[in-house]
């Protein structure tokens, strides 16, 4: 897109929009963006609730070449500013399905039909749920179509370690104040072990420094965040706080916090995480498990990303085995279980006799009291 726009045009109108689920996103697109049109003279701007219209529409009168939206902003300064859209060329849905669970259909529809039949039109979308495939049918058009699916052999990268501890639900807290401790014991998940580092970011036996393990957890309620968040403070395991109906000041600070390294875990809902993007991201925790399989990828598909080492790790109490069960379906993978004292795992289902089971296609549940 930036390659074939090259430059800034003297001509009123927007040449590209690209939308985005929320804020945090869109603030992360056009700082990525910026830095790949460092070298053109594009005119990006920012378009997104939270902020003032007047800034924007100050924004916008400088004819910006690249839009960067929510879409419920977007429609608002259509309404609002009589904003057209008939120049665009390009228009890209990121996270098109998250798009769609945040109930942005409408407003998609919207911007879809304000824009010209000859631009070209983007979807991004880490699954394809029905209303997707529906839209994309409806509003492109069908002889230019094509899909590009990036998951056909995998739904989770091979560098990723996933790690299922069985627990009961009253021990649940105490088993993730462990957890959280055994993993800032390991540094890193990308350190060399030799130079591996405990949480501190000091220099190791070669010299090199190494930063803070980085850990995000996913838990069910608003409630719960700030519980975790009192409970690893008074235990001194640094953490920052994000919920759905927090501030955005609040948001933005707690980020920075964690981003910067002064907080290394990130306490988060899913309705909050949405968007949240964190570079050199080590550990994902699970502490309530996840109610679908797409939503378990999309969790720990923060972590091992372009190559590198990840560890999604998952408390896993009675409750949640149908799903831990679904999980393995949906991956294609064997269930294991590995009773307490035992060092082995072994399938649950048995191997048969010569078949050697692929430890990768073996996803572990351990610490199961009992496997009768």
């Amino acid at each position: 897109m930036v390659q074939t726009l090259k430059g800034h045009s003297e001509v009123v109108g927007a040449r590209a929009v690209i939308l985005s689920p929320t804020r945090e996103l869109a603030m992360q697109t056009i700082k990525v963006t910026r830095m790949l049109a460092k070298f053109t003279d594009l005119r990006l701007c920012l378009i997104v609730g939270g902020h003032s219209m007047e800034s924007q529409f100050d924004r916008l009168s400088s004819n910006p070449d690249v839009l960067i939206c929510t879409p419920g902003r977007l429609v608002h300064h259509m309404v609002e500013a009589d904003l057209s859209l008939q120049r665009v060329q390009y228009l890209v849905f990121d996270e098109a399905d998250r798009l769609f669970e945040m109930g942005f259909s409408e407003d998609m529809q919207t911007i879809l039909k304000a824009t010209p039949p000859s631009r070209q039109c983007l979807l991004f979308s880490a699954t394809l749920p029905s209303q997707l495939t529906q839209f994309s049918r409806a509003g492109l058009r069908s002889d230019s179509t094509e899909f590009i699916r990036l998951d056909v052999e995998h739904t989770i990268s091979d560098t990723l370690d996933l790690w299922f501890l069985y627990t009961t639900a009253d021990s649940k807290p105490a088993a993730l104040v462990s957890l959280l401790r055994k993993l800032q014991s390991r540094g890193n998940a990308n350190a060399d072990e030799s130079t591996a580092v405990v949480a501190t970011g000091k220099a190791g036996k070669s010299g090199k420094k190494h930063r803070s393990p980085k850990t995000i957890v996913f838990v069910a309620t608003r409630h719960n965040v700030e519980f975790f968040a009192s409970l690893l403070t008074q235990v001194g395991i640094t953490n920052a706080p994000i919920y759905g109906s927090m501030d955005q000041t609040q948001r933005t600070s707690s980020l920075s916090k964690f981003r910067s390294g002064k907080a290394s875990v990130l306490l988060v809902t899913d309705v909050a995480a949405r968007g949240i993007d964190i570079p050199q991201l080590d550990y994902v925790i699970n502490y309530d498990f996840p109610s679908s399989s797409k939503l378990f990828v999309h969790r720990c598909g923060r972590t091992a990303r372009a190559g590198a080492k990840g560890l999604c790790a998952s408390l896993v109490t009675h409750d949640d085995m149908p799903y831990t069960v679904e999980l393995m379906l949906f991956l294609g993978r064997k269930l294991g279980l590995q009773p307490l004292g035992s060092d082995h795992p072994f399938p649950a289902e048995g191997e048969t006799e010569g078949e050697e089971t692929d430890a990768r296609k073996l996803c572990v549940i351990g610490g199961i009291p009992s496997v009768q």
